[in-house]
């Protein structure tokens, strides 16, 4: 439209020696470098910012990103043009947005909604962010946002019960808020971050502080978990749900256990100590964060070693059902 109301400022201008021409035809010359000034210190302090609707989600619930694009000056910006890029580390899957804002004002947003059919961990990041004079002339670029992260994680699957060998201590699943010391422990005041049910409820009374019972070293055998990571997604998926399952059900019943799998494309062990919520967490993102292909190296042709001194007994866990429907 510029070019065309140029062209005619400047054939008038030919046609017609009159000052009225030649005042419009500069007039229309120097619009561009007007609507630049006008336009910089909105184009200057446009800010984006990147966010995901939860840092994390259940498999199939809703998620969604957002684009929130602000200025300081609260001045609004005629143009913006935006490519993001949205990619599973899991999956390896990438989608690339590209997006043009018209009129905006003070202030924008704009939301995107994320397939959460499987698993995995999904990064979003800005790759080119312009904005543009009132013109649409002239286009500086702007200070990208942060990345988002996003954890896509299983639904838990409960196992009926947990087959646990010889000697390896109380039968599982424990009655819920039970826990087994026998006549071995020790006292010790209460430290931040003890379980309640380790409470000497008898000697806090008598000693009007909190007690806390420290159990003896456990020498019963470390479960280590086993999945392999890679197969049909669904699969996968499956697989993920029952261990999510089970490593919270042993963590119930305070029972410390180790996660294991081989590296999809590497074949190196991944193994992962888990004692706690905090643990599981550090573990479930590394677990999302590594590729799931069709094929690769599985666990079961690795050779297990010993873990921290103790024997370990192996729970391997598959997303695989057999044809009369049993896991």
């Amino acid at each position: 439209m510029y070019a065309i109301a140029l062209l005619l400022a400047y054939l008038g201008q030919i046609l017609d020696v009159g000052y009225l021409f030649h005042f419009i035809f500069f007039a229309v010359l120097s619009m561009p470098l007007l609507g630049l000034l006008l336009s910089l210190p909105a184009m200057l302090g446009c800010r984006a910012e990147l966010r995901c609707s939860s840092p994390r989600v259940l498999r199939g619930e809703d998620a969604s990103w957002s684009l929130r694009l602000s200025n300081r000056f609260r001045l609004p910006v005629a143009r913006a043009v935006y490519r993001m890029r949205v990619s599973s580390r899991m999956t390896g899957e990438v989608h690339r947005v590209r997006a043009v804002l018209r009129g905006m004002g003070a202030e924008e947003d704009r939301h995107w909604v994320l397939s959460t059919d499987h698993c995995g961990a999904v990064d979003c990041r800005v790759e080119r962010l312009w904005v543009c004079d009132c013109l649409g002339l002239f286009a500086l670029p702007a200070r990208l946002p942060r990345p988002a992260a996003l954890l896509i994680v299983p639904l838990p699957e409960r196992p009926e019960r947990v087959e646990l060998p010889e000697g390896a201590g109380a039968s599982v699943p424990l009655p819920k808020g039970k826990t087994v010391f026998g006549e071995s422990y020790e006292l010790r005041p209460y430290r931040e971050g003890d379980s309640l049910r380790m409470i000497h409820w008898k000697m806090t009374a008598k000693r009007d502080e909190l007690v806390t019972r420290e159990p003896p070293e456990d020498t019963r055998p470390l479960p280590v978990l086993t999945f392999d990571h890679f197969g049909p997604l669904a699969q996968v998926d499956r697989a993920l749900d029952r261990l999510a399952g089970l490593s919270l059900t042993l963590l119930e019943q305070e029972r410390p256990h180790e996660v294991r799998w081989a590296h999809p494309e590497t074949g190196a062990v991944r193994a992962f100590p888990v004692t706690g919520e905090r643990d599981w967490e550090t573990c479930l993102t590394a677990i999302l964060s590594d590729p799931a292909p069709l094929y690769g190296h599985s666990i079961l042709s690795q050779a297990l070693a010993p873990g921290a001194g103790r024997p370990i007994y192996q729970i391997h866990v598959s997303g695989k059902e057999d044809p009369h429907g049993k896991t």
